[in-house]
């Protein structure tokens, strides 16, 4: 049952996340886009950086 409920959720997330995208995918423009992606590549790094300067 808890593989049964992580796999149903986890399909969930994925179907809902998916079908979000869908809807605002007509109102992001290739330079949206590329700031996005500069945002979450930032993040990205700076949660490396954190692990890699917390860790021992």
């Amino acid at each position: 049952m808890l593989v049964l409920g992580v796999f149903l959720g986890s399909a969930l997330w994925w179907c809902l996340l998916s079908m979000t995208i869908n809807l605002f995918r007509a109102r992001i423009t290739p330079t949206t886009m590329e700031w996005l992606n500069r945002v979450a590549g930032t993040v990205i790094l700076a949660f490396g950086v954190v692990t890699l300067a917390v860790s021992p």
